[in-house]
């Protein structure tokens, strides 16, 4: 049993966040980035590497936003995610995405498929880390090293 004063409920939101759409923003830059793995499933690869701790794979700049083709070309799924920076997915194999283009920080690959994602580098710089979030994948080299850099004219 409790005591003391009943509270009222409280509201729920109607949002809870803003929700800017990325489909009309300025792309500063496309990437491609493509998970592969070997006949045995046990090596996978980000663009034909595995995982290397002291190699920048991608880089981007802060204060712009990106269109990303991710692409699977292997027989089984893939899970996207990017650590630091979510993502509004614009496609998936060729079809548009919900007109809303929702956030994601992991999104699924399909087998032989490819999604399409904006990105926005807003608030961080510094190394972080892509890859698939299929845990043994990961482990197995399916990681790749991003680093977000301050964008050149910084302090001009």
């Amino acid at each position: 049993m409790t005591g003391g004063t009943p509270e009222s409920p409280a509201r729920i939101p109607a949002d809870f966040a803003p929700n800017e759409d990325l489909a009309h923003a300025v792309i500063a830059d496309r990437k491609t980035v493509v998970f592969t793995e070997n006949a045995a499933g046990d090596v996978f690869y980000v663009n034909g590497r595995t995982y290397a701790p002291n190699r920048v794979d991608f880089t981007s700049v802060l204060g712009t936003v990106e269109e990303w083709t991710v692409r699977n070309d292997s027989d089984e799924e893939h899970s996207f995610h990017v650590h630091t920076n979510q993502f509004q997915l614009m496609s998936t194999d060729g079809k548009a995405s919900d007109p809303d283009h929702r956030w994601f920080d992991t999104v699924n690959v399909p087998a032989r498929g490819n999604v399409v994602i904006r990105v926005p580098f807003t608030d961080f710089t510094g190394r972080t880390v892509l890859h698939c979030h299929i845990l043994n994948h990961e482990d197995m080299g399916m990681m790749a090293i991003l680093d977000i850099v301050p964008p050149r004219d910084r302090g001009k």
